[in-house]
């Protein structure tokens, strides 16, 4: 399978060079995507067809170092179809990207070890604790990872973090979406710079977005009112006031 369209998850030039010359200077660098697997989505181009879960119509991603396609809900797991199954076409192609499909393409253009961590990278008994310990040896190494890396590590030596596709938060149809983008992107920005200088790259295509803007500027206060202010506009809670009938005597 070949990408198309070209996933909007990949590493700009602008924050690659970033991690280049972090990891030159000896420092550590962390590439965030809350997106486990390869591809988090395969499709057909000729009809459409996209691969869903047959328990809880999720899509399935594909993990191409499994051979399979996995729904992240229910746990439901089958075969890549080698054709598309609704009009029998073998245009089937991968659409945006996840940790595994990430790790290979900086692997590619960096020249540092490139650590994996999420949930399949670390299912293995003390898989974790030997990239954590790989990682605090102080070597230039350059993590990817999922928000397992979010919080509660200390890294003295990454001094640089990319944030990639946190749009799908702050532009989600449920109204929890840019409250939980928002501390996801704080937790994860917290990682650099514990102990030296830090920076903090965020790769959006939508850079006016008011709510994106007031999480990068970390004023997380202002954020809240903001988002408390349309939720009270818009009816929903903490504000909603819900309907209910009188007891009877």
């Amino acid at each position: 399978m070949a990408p198309w369209p070209p996933p909007a998850s990949h590493c700009s030039p602008s924050p690659l060079q970033a991690i280049k010359h972090c990891v030159e200077q000896g420092n550590q660098a962390l590439v965030f995507i809350n997106r486990r697997g390869y591809a988090p989505m395969i499709l057909c181009q000729d009809c459409g067809w996209q691969a869903e879960c047959r328990r809880c119509d999720s899509f399935l991603t594909w993990h191409r170092s499994e051979g399979s396609l996995r729904c992240h809900h229910c746990d439901y797991q089958q075969r890549v179809p080698s054709r598309c199954p609704d009009c029998g076409s073998s245009a089937i192609h991968e659409a945006g990207s996840g940790t595994e499909k990430l790790t290979e393409l900086l692997e590619q253009s960096i020249q540092v070890p490139v650590i994996r961590i999420d949930r399949d990278a670390t299912r293995r008994k003390g898989s974790l604790d030997a990239h954590l310990a790989t990682i605090q040896q102080g070597n230039p190494v350059v993590m990817v990872g999922t928000q397992m890396l979010a919080k509660g590590h200390h890294f003295p030596k990454l001094s640089l973090v990319v944030i990639l596709d946190m749009d799908a938060g702050f532009l989600s149809a449920d109204f929890r979406g840019p409250e939980q983008a928002a501390q996801l992107l704080l937790q994860v920005a917290g990682r650099s710079g514990r102990e030296n200088q830090g920076r903090v790259l965020l790769q959006t295509r939508h850079p006016d977005h008011p709510l994106l803007q007031l999480a990068a500027s970390g004023d997380y206060p202002a954020l809240a009112s903001a988002l408390l202010e349309e939720r009270k506009m818009a009816g929903l809670p903490p504000s909603a006031t819900w309907p209910c009938s009188a007891a009877k005597p």
